[in-house]
């Protein structure tokens, strides 16, 4: 058998060099982790309340979320929420003025690969530069 000839398909990146890089996945949770991150680290104007991220790597989920206290109510508000699922990057809830979508695509995910998981599937034609699944 000519193992030579053999092509093992991977989802990964290869770049110019034709050196492999991490599979795609690998890469996705990175960036969304740092972008995440990032707004975590924005100061609330109420010090009671924080913003903390969650980042389920297992299972690919990974949150923005307000927690605390506002004077005598709770607060426990998921602001954003991302999955990936088979390589795409899925926005599933954004409760914030944070363009997420457009941040994610400037960090380098390109926005064919993610899916405006928050709009009804009917409705996701009229923004096609986004994955319309």
């Amino acid at each position: 058998m000519d193992t030579q000839s053999r092509t093992v398909i991977n989802p990964t990146v290869e770049d110019s060099r034709n050196q492999v890089e991490a599979p795609i996945k690998e890469i996705y949770r990175k960036l969304i982790m740092e972008v995440l991150s990032a707004h975590a680290d924005i100061p609330e104007d109420n010090s009671q309340i924080q913003t903390v991220t969650i980042f389920d790597t297992h299972s690919d989920r990974y949150q923005l979320l307000r927690i605390g206290w506002n004077g005598s109510k709770h607060i426990f508000n998921p602001i954003l929420h991302l999955d990936i699922i088979e390589d795409k990057v899925w926005i599933q809830i954004n409760k914030t003025d944070i363009e997420i979508g457009e941040e994610l695509a400037f960090v380098g995910i390109p926005k064919s690969n993610i899916v405006l998981g928050l709009i009804p599937p009917h409705l996701r034609a009229y923004n096609p530069e986004y994955c319309i699944l």
